[in-house]
């Protein structure tokens, strides 16, 4: 079994069903949401963060329009990303977008790909660290919806809403895990009745204290637990299955979800 969510978009579920074709396996079709996180505070920085989106409906409206939105917005602010690169890196507009997969959502791993071909860096962890950090002199941010709104665009689509790797230290997700426990669980109450359902908890990038802190979590609002290689592909050091899903809790996913079903093959 496999899960297949790709940000912002949900193109490559047809090639992924055609991939598994024969084999026995069974595709869990999804999306990985952009969207971000506001503090209450004058001039505060939008936090990034990321929901998954397992068994959504592809042909929701509300779902369709956000998911253009977002795609749109990302290809201006990668070509402006490039633009600032391209004052110290050999490296073109052109060049990105013509290394990008039909129906492909724009993002910083097309970036990477061209500078790790041209022998920049020696892969996307790298490349990321670098010249493609958030807090970098080239960086520009992208639109995305409030996560509150997230949730809901993914719950009105008949999907189950995860919150992915939300815990990878420092302030780095929707929530303050280094709060008092009881603060953590209220933060987190206020986006279950948004429509959240669970938590990636086994995922490399979360931290030891952090994946205790969200096992509390969920242990007290009964959310679901999940566990993610993340993979990328091989420019990244993630593993494809490394971190696995319990045969529960995916149960637990498939009683909740009303949008999608399974893929056998």
């Amino acid at each position: 079994m496999v899960a297949l969510t790709d940000h912002d978009t949900l193109a490559g579920i047809d090639e992924a069903t055609v991939a598994i074709r024969g084999s026995g396996m069974t595709l869990v079709p999804g999306i990985e949401l952009s969207a971000q996180v506001v503090d209450p505070l004058p001039g505060a920085i939008p936090w990034s963060v990321h929901v998954l989106g397992l068994l959504v409906d592809p042909a929701n409206p509300e779902l369709v329009a956000e998911m253009a939105r977002i795609r749109d917005h990302r290809a201006d602010r990668l070509r402006l990303m490039v633009e600032k690169l391209a004052l110290d890196f050999d490296i073109s507009w052109e060049e990105v977008r013509g290394a990008m997969a039909a129906g492909a959502t724009p993002g910083r791993p097309h970036i990477a790909q061209i500078l790790i071909d041209k022998g920049y860096f020696p892969d996307t962890d790298a490349a990321f660290a670098t010249a493609l950090r958030a807090d970098g002199p080239y960086h520009v941010p992208h639109y995305a919806p409030r996560l509150l709104r997230a949730l809901e665009i993914i719950t009105n689509a008949g999907g189950v809403a995860i919150l992915a790797h939300p815990a990878t230290g420092a302030r780095s997700g929707a929530v303050d895990h280094a709060a008092a426990l009881p603060e953590v669980i209220a933060a987190y109450q206020t986006y279950v009745e948004a429509g959240l359902a669970g938590l990636e908890i086994d995922h490399r990038e979360n931290t030891d204290d952090g994946k205790a802190v969200l096992r509390s979590v969920a242990s007290e609002l009964g959310l679901i637990v999940t566990g993610s290689s993340d993979y990328h592909g091989d420019r990244k050091g993630n593993r494809l299955g490394e971190n696995t899903t319990s045969e529960e809790n995916y149960e637990a996913i498939l009683s909740r979800a009303t949008g999608a079903a399974p893929i056998s093959s």
